[in-house]
């Protein structure tokens, strides 16, 4: 077996090594760095990975410890996961690059650390998600990224913070016990945890007609815990709390990383365990396509009421999350590698878009709203850029990531039948004109100069009045109050200073977005030849 095989098994225990040295770091820029060897460490053996792959153009089992099964464990590799992996490795690392000083001055000294031993968790939980070829280490490794994900909600410690982290872990375990429940009574019908050995003895089943309603029944938990685990609509409550109320960096994982985990796990149990006939069959497939569609529709509308910049971000996840799970229902060999290309095209932009709204909200002078953040592009011009060509792309304009599966999804709906044809292609136009009308208000206005950037003698003459007001209601110096209102009018409009980090992550996501909207045509071959080999 060539070297290079052992590499997702040495990537797995890079990060797990890394969570173990980080508590002996107590300095925060100290673990960060670390924490990014360990990082790019992952990254570099997974493009090794997919080099080798696509030469060879096969794939591999590999046996942890050499021990067969059932005592054994075992990890698959592929085209796609090692695409899929080197790309989570790579976002991770831009994530932690563009929102690393917000995170300095949203957390604690004394728990930074902290911050980045989770972050090693998560990246170690999500590739052995895509590697994994065992039901129960998926089931284990679904339970470490939960209590990780939301560890880097929490660590900002604010109300805020921790009533959105008590909702998100709810809903998590709650996805988390529906796949317990799901592998439980998979295990028992069939006596394997192992995905071969599953499809092997489902297929048996599935000929015979034994067994069909627990058949069913454990095809939709498993369906229905990734659906809560990737916020898909209507189990999307928890999401905009969560990834609005996080600190910066870990806003951008959640959003472009952590929800795609469980997707991935998802395909690879269609492909690898019930098979894409098998769940036409079953009609879980519909299931997938109709909430899907609800999805894309439900969270466009819910972003265009917002005026928060960062659960505006949020509740457009909810609504992109629903593009992948449409293509996932459509059942189809085009359907699923749009999704998967939706899914890479979402993760190198939802986390631009967290770490370009940042920015924008630190320029503003910690101010979220949209009217609070008018021109704020002006001042932070890399910031703003960042903004619009993530919106943009989310959109789905031409040569930006997000166009070319929304076009891959319409060829896929060309497969179908009429009806779903109809109801697919008028999802995307009202999705895509939806998704047009909040990111469009925003992007000018970010670009709009403020009328006056000082307030008029009668509105300061105003805004006196009522400090003094204020002052004799709470018995605080006057002058202090003013002071205080002086200094964050001051602040509010300092221009911000870009740091080297900053500049990399985005500089980087700027080119990965359009790279994926220009040469998307040799990534969609890698995906479709990768899902004939899982």
């Amino acid at each position: 077996m060539p070297f290079v095989y052992n590499f997702p098994f040495f990537s797995i225990m890079l990060c797990l090594i890394g969570g173990i040295v980080t508590p002996f770091v107590r300095k925060g820029w100290l673990a960060q760095k670390l924490n990014m060897l360990v990082i790019l460490g992952s990254l570099g053996m997974n493009i090794a990975l997919l080099v080798e792959l696509l030469i060879t153009n096969e794939n591999f089992v590999y046996t942890m410890g050499h021990f067969p099964a059932p005592f054994g464990n075992e990890l698959r590799g592929g085209p796609l996961e090692a695409l899929l992996a080197s790309c989570f490795c790579l976002v991770m690392a831009l994530c932690n690059l563009g929102g690393v000083d917000t995170l300095y001055k949203d957390i604690r000294p004394q728990k930074q650390y902290l911050y980045f031993l989770m972050t090693n968790l998560l990246l170690c939980s999500m590739i052995s998600m895509i590697y994994t070829n065992d039901l129960f280490t998926g089931y284990v490794f679904i339970e470490i990224n939960t209590i990780a994900a939301c560890a880097i909600v929490m660590v900002k410690e604010s109300g805020e913070t921790t009533v959105a982290t008590i909702r998100y872990l709810i809903m998590s375990l709650l996805g988390s016990g529906l796949f317990l429940f799901g592998m439980a009574m998979l295990y028992g019908i069939t006596g394997h945890l192992l995905m071969e050995d599953l499809q092997e003895s489902i297929l048996a089943l599935a000929a015979t007609g034994k067994y069909a309603v627990p058949l069913t029944v454990t095809i939709g938990m498993m369906a229905l815990s990734t659906a809560v685990k990737s916020a898909l609509f209507p189990f999307h409550s928890w999401l905009p709390g969560a990834h609005g109320s996080a600190t910066t960096s870990a806003s951008s994982i959640l959003s472009g990383l952590v929800l795609k985990a469980y997707i991935i796990l998802l395909i690879k149990i269609i492909y690898r365990v019930f098979t894409p006939e098998l769940l036409q069959e079953l009609h879980i497939s519909d299931f997938l396509l109709v909430f899907g569609i609800a999805g894309m529709i439900v969270g466009s509308v819910k972003a265009l009421k917002e005026r928060h910049i960062k659960r505006m971000v949020a509740y457009s996840s909810v609504s992109q999350i629903g593009y992948i799970f449409m293509g996932i229902g459509l059942n189809s060999e085009i359907g699923m590698a749009a999704a998967i290309l939706h899914l890479l095209a979402h993760a190198f932009t939802k986390p631009m878009l967290f770490c370009s709204a940042g920015a924008l909200v630190e320029t503003a002078g910690h101010q979220y709203d949209m009217k609070a953040l008018k021109g704020s592009g002006l001042k932070n011009k890399l910031a703003g850029i960042g903004f619009t060509v993530g919106g943009l792309s989310m959109i789905g304009i031409p040569l930006l990531a997000g166009f070319a599966p929304k076009l891959y999804f319409s060829e896929a709906a060309l497969g179908s039948d009429w009806f779903r044809l109809g109801v697919v292609l008028a999802a995307l136009a009202v999705s895509t004109v939806l998704n047009a009308l909040y990111y469009l208000p925003m992007i000018v206005n970010l670009w709009t100069p403020k009328k006056s950037q000082e307030p008029s003698h009668g509105d300061a003459h105003g805004a006196s009045q009522e400090g003094h007001a204020a002052q004799e209601a709470h018995g605080e110096p006057a002058a202090e109050l003013v002071a205080g209102e002086a200094a964050v009018l001051e602040e509010a409009h300092e221009a911000p200073r870009l740091t080297v980090s900053f500049v990399v992550s985005m500089v980087v996501f700027l080119a990965c977005n359009v790279a994926l909207g220009v040469a998307f045509g040799p990534i969609m071959d890698m995906i479709r030849t990768g899902l004939h080999l899982l």
